[in-house]
């Protein structure tokens, strides 16, 4: 089973980058998780992203979300369609990933079936900055504790469903 797990946003718009930021804490600080590929700044989506995860048995995005239902720093498990009906600031990069996703499944096979998306709340998706915000800041070591333990339970279902 080949894992990645890619950390999406935009480096330089604020909150928009939690989910590099994470990821890129996660990559720099835990142990290496047994194959799995981690892909800490990637600041593309839709056809770009499903050509990037093309091969791979099983993906999990980080990503910014906006659905003002939640307080910001909220850590939010997805299933892809159920992303494409958050407000996220992945949705300027082209197509979203759903559609990216329904497309690129009738022209190849090799594209993973099991995608899970990590949102994190955030409160301000356009503003041009390279700091996350103050909110996001003081919960950023709690955001990256309950990120990577999602990541380590989602792995390790994987791991136990292929084994059964």
């Amino acid at each position: 089973m080949r894992s990645i797990i890619i950390g999406l946003g935009n480096p330089i718009v604020g909150d928009d980058a939690i989910g590099i930021k994470v990821m890129e804490h996660i990559r720099d600080t835990f142990s290496p998780i047994k194959n799995t590929e981690i892909l800490a700044d990637i600041s593309i989506a839709g056809l770009g992203l499903v050509e990037l995860i093309r091969g791979y048995d099983s993906v999990i995005l980080v990503d910014s979300i906006q659905t003002g239902k939640n307080s910001v720093g909220t850590v939010i498990q997805l299933r892809p369609e159920e992303f494409s009906l958050a407000s996220h600031t992945s949705h300027y990069h082209n197509i979203d990933i759903f559609t990216a996703l329904e497309f690129s499944n009738q022209i190849y096979d090799d594209v993973p079936k099991d995608i899970k998306i990590i949102g994190i709340e955030i409160m301000n998706p356009m503003e041009f900055s390279d700091e996350l915000s103050f909110e996001l800041q003081n919960k950023f070591e709690g955001i990256v504790n309950q990120v990577y333990q999602t990541i380590i339970q989602e792995l390790k279902e994987e791991i136990t469903a292929n084994i059964v």
